[in-house]
């Protein structure tokens, strides 16, 4: 059967109606908000972007607050004077105090530490008090007249109850919350590493940037004392033009590096900066580390190395912890299976007034009070939840399967980087000591080859070659040396050494990670 145009329009009526009937359902506990207030309840899409390739902007009527950020000179620490040259260390303590990162990591773990206390909560009875206050009235029929009966009760009591079986539920909550909380703990000490590390990293880079400035002017010198030469020589016949303008080019090539090395420097101060935790916009100097003594050799085989990352490391020993809170969940899950047994008691005072009346007419009325108490036993177990417990203990099981990927994952990552690190500091070593000697001979190449061509003996050509080589000598003697710090660096930070170690043993490292990764 057909519908006709009236049946449709008046199913659009209704449809109509039964919306504005929300509508006004939704406006009447809310006071009817105002023109262009968003309901995100009604309307979620209005909150997000209208599609994909385009820029989020806030509706019409939706109270967004934009993000302020502080202006350059108006952050912590943007107004510290660092014109004055700073040492190494000055800068690291200067860096665990103002860097973020590690601020971000030390609140992690007061959160932890929170959540922690707050699990403990559990092995506590709860108390409190409750109150309530009732009155009631019932009316009843009698012939032609209405019987009134009138009670106000008034009953304050105290409850008290605690948990006495879980079947291990808040142990293994325990057990969760603690591992959480010394793996943010680790974390922190991580971040420290961190933090010195990029500052370390960054300093050794602004100070090599610094020397090979520094071996950039020594080129220039030495391109104008080219320069002085030839123009001496040809003063008396002996030198042509051709050779002076060779001179004069190696010399402007020699201006030009001065002004890059000039930009290597502005890099380094910004990426010193902004490791420290400080804008980059800040002027910095440093204490340059030409008077610093080299590190030594290492004492220790690699292999020494990488079990001395597998005990100090606070991210690998994190790790673990994070497969302990794993294993701990699991069983949390597998003792939701089981029934809760609790201890439950009540005290309090029942007081009530009652008042019973005949056509207005009283007829009786009593007062009572007298003290209320009970005490029990409750138990509740879950027989059926729609298959939730059983997903739960499934996901838990997965999670600590991918925590101990995750902990092996790490654990390989630490060897590749002590063996990388190892092995780059090796080779750092014999590339400055080679780099030392390259420096000697290139110099005492060079004044021979300057002394050959003011007798005579040597072309421009070779000179300028002899120039050269002593300068590149330097620059990469200069390089070498910061490569030798950074990778010094870069060997205690694999290894974990120093400031934020992990606090275990060898021992104890080996026994978690094994019953960690074993499971």
């Amino acid at each position: 059967m057909g519908q006709t145009p009236n049946g449709t329009i008046l199913k659009r009526n209704l449809r109509s109606g039964r919306s504005l009937l929300a509508l006004a359902v939704v406006c009447l506990p809310l006071g009817c908000a105002s023109d262009g207030d968003l309901f995100p309840e009604l309307d979620p899409d209005a909150f997000v972007s209208e599609d994909s390739s385009q820029a989020w902007i806030p509706a019409r009527g939706e109270g967004y607050e934009p993000t302020r950020v502080a202006p350059v000179g108006r952050g912590p620490g943007d107004l510290l004077d660092l014109t004055e040259p700073r040492s190494l260390m000055q800068l690291v303590a200067l860096a665990l105090e103002t860097n973020p990162e590690t601020r971000v990591a030390w609140e992690r773990a007061r959160s932890a530490a929170a959540g922690y206390g707050s699990v403990r909560g559990a092995w506590y009875p709860t108390f409190g008090i409750s109150g309530g206050v009732v009155y009631q009235r019932d009316l009843f029929p009698v012939g032609g007249s209405t019987l009134d009966f009138r009670q106000l009760s008034l009953i304050p009591a105290a409850e008290v109850s605690y948990v006495l079986l879980d079947f291990g539920r808040r142990s293994s909550e325990d057990a969760q919350a603690r591992a959480t909380l010394w793996a943010a703990n680790l974390e922190f000490n991580r971040s420290i590493q961190t933090t010195v590390f990029d500052v370390q990293i960054a300093f050794f880079g602004l100070d090599t940037a610094i020397g090979l400035y520094e071996a950039a002017i020594r080129e220039l010198e030495l391109a104008i004392t080219v320069v002085d030469a030839v123009e001496d020589r040809l003063s008396v016949g002996l030198a042509t033009a051709p050779e002076l303008l060779m001179a004069r080019q190696e010399l402007a090539k020699a201006e030009f590096d001065v002004q890059s090395r000039v930009a290597g420097i502005d890099d380094g101060r910004s990426a010193l900066l902004v490791a420290i935790g400080l804008p980059a916009n800040l002027p910095i100097e440093i204490q340059t580390l030409n008077e610093m003594p080299l590190p030594e050799n290492l004492t220790l085989k690699v292999d020494d190395a990488i079990n001395l990352a597998m005990r100090n490391r606070p991210d690998l020993a994190a790790a673990v912890a994070d497969v302990r809170a794993a294993e701990s969940a699991v069983d949390f899950a597998e003792a939701d299976f089981y029934p809760t047994i609790s201890f439950d008691g009540t005290a309090g005072w029942e007081q009530f007034w009652a008042n019973v009346s005949l056509s207005r007419s009283s007829l009786e009325g009593s007062e009572y009070g007298a003290p209320i108490w009970n005490i029990g036993i409750t138990g509740n177990w879950i027989l059926f939840e729609g298959f939730s417990l059983r997903n739960n203990l499934r996901q838990a099981r997965a999670q600590r399967r991918q925590a101990q990927a995750q902990l092996e994952s790490l654990r390989i990552k630490a060897i590749g980087e002590v063996w990388d690190s190892y092995n780059d500091y090796l080779a750092a070593q014999r590339q400055y000591e080679f780099g030392i000697a390259l420096v000697e001979s290139s110099r005492e190449s060079y004044e021979a080859m300057l002394a050959s061509y003011e007798v005579g003996l040597a072309t421009i050509t070779e000179l300028i070659a002899s120039e050269k080589s002593l300068a590149a000598s330097l620059a990469t003697l200069v390089e070498t040396r910061g490569f030798l710090l950074g990778s010094s660096a870069r060997v205690s930070y694999a290894i974990g050494a120093g400031v934020g170690q992990a606090p275990q043993g060898p021992s104890e490292m080996n026994t978690e990670y094994q019953s960690a990764s074993g499971r």
